[in-house]
């Protein structure tokens, strides 16, 4: 990579960790940034950086997950490490850049707050 490319990887992991101080955020965002910040990387490399990025952001308790249709709540799933997992299988079965409604959410669980 680039230097450029990897400054507009971190660009992404920033804004991303940023929305999710105050909010959730879907997994689709992850992907469409990286698309933009890396416009002639290919498909595996975008999902690469995107599988990388998650790992990076599990160090601030942002973990994968659903919001309820019912109670609006955030729901995580499972095991956070076997959910980068899930989400990046379904996007490999998508076989396109994911959008809204497609895989699941980000969110940050609390006791994150000074860590970044």
């Amino acid at each position: 990579m680039t230097e450029d490319e990897l400054v507009g990887l971190m660009s992404v992991t920033v804004d991303i960790s940023r929305e999710l101080e105050d909010d959730h955020v879907e997994f689709w965002k992850l992907a469409k940034g990286l698309s933009r910040a890396l416009p002639a990387a290919d498909k595996d490399t975008i999902k690469t950086c995107a599988r990388a990025m998650l790992i990076a952001l599990l160090d601030s308790n942002v973990v994968l997950g659903d919001l309820s249709g019912h109670t609006g709540l955030f729901e995580p799933w499972p095991d956070p490490l076997l959910s980068i997992d899930a989400a990046m299988a379904s996007w490999q079965e998508l076989d396109r850049e994911p959008n809204m409604g497609d895989i699941g959410w980000l969110s940050r669980l609390p006791g994150a707050e000074n860590e970044q």
